[in-house]
């Protein structure tokens, strides 16, 4: 909120100098300083906090921490459950899940008639008891840590995970801030874990187990999965190719089960939107995109939902550099109900071979 808070003024008053500067007559140092300005407040994003940033969300709310708290502590989530402490950025209690092994930490706290929630990795931020020390215990070191494929998956799971549980902790807060005797779920974002990188070639589960062989690449456009046995489980064919070879994406694509046609996929067209529907025997489902999880460096994120129900989360990068200097592309799945693994998946590797335009 803070660095926010500076990116708006030092935006205001680069537009302050640019006007100025275009009032004494100098165009092009005024128009630069503009368009300066302008590029520091598409960074930050428009709106209020709660569509600029998947890291922290706010609402009103005359709820006080501990009434939250009684209601919220048998929550089960990815983080764990809530327990009481301190950040230093707040006055008095604040609730509290986590840390994750990567550190990964969301925040309940209040400041005047706002509840803020965020995730944070800073955990010297964090004041707690000597009681609760123990959730402390055995974290991962990024800098020290052995960054393998499947290390940095999980790294990139958990905050994932977090800023699904920043939305739906802020929206159920909204249902309880309006009705105080709304019913918390037993648990929320609880997932599976499914991660796949270009050089293993390999769809895995969270123990490293080989579930699927993939393959995938952007020109010549290809997308399928196989199996062990090296039969095809599905696969996405672009409907139309342009003199290059290279998909023309308004025109769809066509997915296949076994061999057989078993979806289309096209982009979503309605405004202020972006991503793709896939409409299978089985239902619609849709792809929507959100915000890059820059603190994972994934920028290919998107949501799976089937009606209003939500499937699953995905997320990858075409190109994350390794220490050694191996690049490789990773994407990860966190799954809320496996029944549609295999779609997952192949909508993952779909959406991570089409943004492999980008890779130069």
């Amino acid at each position: 909120m803070k660095a926010e808070r500076i990116q708006t003024l030092t935006g205001i008053l680069a537009i302050v100098c640019g006007v100025l500067a275009l009032s004494t007559g100098r165009w092009i140092m005024g128009g630069i300083i503009i368009m300066l300005a302008f590029g520091m407040f598409w960074n930050r994003g428009f709106g209020n906090i709660n569509e600029r940033s998947i890291y922290e969300n706010e609402i009103n709310s005359d709820l006080t921490i501990p009434e939250i708290y009684e209601r919220i502590k048998d929550l089960d989530t990815p983080l764990g459950r809530a327990w009481i402490g301190e950040h230093k950025a707040y006055p008095g209690e604040s609730i509290i899940f986590g840390p994750s092994n990567f550190k990964d930490v969301v925040v309940i706290s209040k400041k005047g008639s706002k509840l803020n929630i965020k995730h944070i990795t800073l955990l010297d931020n964090i004041i707690r008891d000597s009681s609760e020390e123990y959730r402390f215990q055995n974290l991962i070191s990024t800098d020290d840590a052995n960054v393998t494929y499947e290390n940095y998956s999980k790294f990139a799971g958990y905050k994932l995970a977090s800023v699904m549980m920043i939305r739906h902790l802020r929206e159920m807060l909204e249902k309880m801030n309006v009705d105080s005797n709304f019913m918390f779920p037993e648990s929320t974002d609880l997932y599976n874990f499914y991660y796949h990188n270009s050089n293993e070639g390999w769809f895995k589960n969270g123990d490293g187990d080989e579930i699927l062989r993939v393959e995938n690449m952007y020109h010549p456009f290809a997308a399928a999965l196989y199996n062990s046995d090296g039969e095809e489980m599905a696969s996405v064919k672009a409907r139309k190719l342009n003199a290059r070879g290279e998909p023309v994406h308004s025109e769809g694509f066509e997915l296949y089960a076994n061999g057989e046609p078993y979806a289309e996929i096209l982009p979503i067209k309605e405004r202020g939107k972006e991503g793709f529907i896939a409409k299978t025997e089985d239902g619609e489902f849709k792809l929507n995109l959100f915000p890059a999880c820059r603190r994972a460096n994934i920028a290919c994120n998107y949501t799976i939902t089937k009606g209003e129900e939500l499937k699953a989360v995905i997320g990858g990068s075409s190109r994350i550099v390794f220490r050694d200097g191996d690049i490789s592309q990773n994407d990860e799945i966190l799954s809320y109900d496996d029944d549609y693994l295999v779609l997952y998946a192949m909508l993952e590797i779909f959406i991570i071979s089409v943004h492999g335009r980008f890779l130069k």
